[in-house]
């Protein structure tokens, strides 16, 4: 183990999440002193092979969560699922009745908190979802997939109707992923996802998304032996 460092386990949704772990948050994270894995969210067993990726029910990333937690005494704990789509977490009927998108990702983020318990769990919730994030710098999203058919500006006139990225709504057809798709049909989130956060970058991502900016300072605040295993 190395010593003078803190390690988290991040539970994430899917392989772009984990491959943005890989790619971009590692090595910041370890020039924090931080050092941090991640696994996708288990979604069934077999005799042969566990299943992972996508958002199950909640009894099954509680689940998995504890799992984790329990495996791994001495690290942290946090999780990166979006928000949009969810469903049987705790709190979400009182939430969705709220309109403010930080007072319900905080409300779900606290009852989270509250149900899974102890202080080596460290709850996120994406808000919306990953692909949020990469509006933090249309032009970015147009230099990987616009090569054929550039929208920079279709782009930028959506970006410009929200104060923040995490602000672009959660509906079926305007939730970010989808307007990306409609604007780049080839967009494969694993295969390009990755790639568009790494060309932004995280300095760019942290400015434009508060409450992204917000968990990962929380990350690079934790200090090795802080665990109350």
């Amino acid at each position: 183990m190395t010593t003078g460092y803190a390690r988290v386990n991040i539970l994430v949704e899917g392989h772009t999440e984990e491959t943005f772990v890989r790619d971009v948050l590692c090595e910041h994270l370890a020039m924090q002193r931080v050092l941090v894995a991640a696994r996708r969210v288990e979604t069934g067993r077999t005799v042969d092979r566990i299943h992972r990726g996508g958002m199950p029910s909640y009894a099954k990333v509680r689940r998995d969560i504890l799992r984790w937690l329990k495996q791994d005494r001495q690290a942290y704990v946090t999780t990166m699922f979006d928000l949009y789509a969810l469903s049987d977490f705790p709190g979400m009927p009182a939430a969705q009745a709220m309109r403010d998108p930080y007072g319900k990702i905080a409300m779900l983020e606290e009852k989270l908190a509250d149900d899974i318990g102890g202080t080596r769990f460290i709850p996120y919730l994406q808000l919306h979802e990953f692909e949020g994030l990469l509006f933090s710098d249309v032009q970015a999203i147009d230099d990987v997939l616009g090569l054929a058919k550039p929208q920079m500006q279709a782009l930028q006139t959506i970006r410009e109707q929200f104060s923040t990225p995490e602000l672009i709504n959660d509906g079926e057809s305007t939730a970010p992923s989808k307007r990306v798709l409609k604007l780049y049909p080839g967009y494969d989130k694993r295969a390009f996802g990755p790639r568009i956060a790494a060309r932004i970058g995280l300095a760019t991502m942290r400015r434009e998304c508060p409450h992204f900016n917000a968990w990962l300072l929380r990350l690079e605040a934790l200090k090795e032996g802080d665990t109350d295993a």
